[in-house]
């Protein structure tokens, strides 16, 4: 079975409702992380066994937060070893009103 999961930082609620959303309509496992820019080890197993990873995050001055960035540096060697190179991944469309 094929495995979806949504890794989000959400400052003020709006991102988590959009992977909410996401989750709701695909089985998708949210994992979020958290205000310190950390996921707990089972989260990073989540994101290791998934086969697709879809990710979101708000945007502050145009630019993603730092618990984001904090999160997307933390993958660097994932990425080096090409460990994910077998995953699909995707960003959460972020609509403003």
């Amino acid at each position: 079975m094929t495995t979806l999961a949504i890794v989000y930082f959400s400052g003020y609620g709006h991102t988590r409702q959009i992977a909410e959303a996401a989750a709701s309509q695909t089985g998708a496992q949210l994992v979020e992380i958290d205000n310190d820019g950390n996921l707990t080890e089972a989260q990073w197993t989540t994101l290791n066994q998934a086969h697709a990873i879809v990710f979101g995050a708000p945007t502050y001055m145009g630019n993603a937060p730092w618990q984001f960035k904090k999160f997307a540096d933390a993958t660097s060697k994932i990425w080096a070893t090409r460990a994910g190179k077998t995953k699909s991944s995707a960003v959460l469309p972020i609509a403003r009103a």
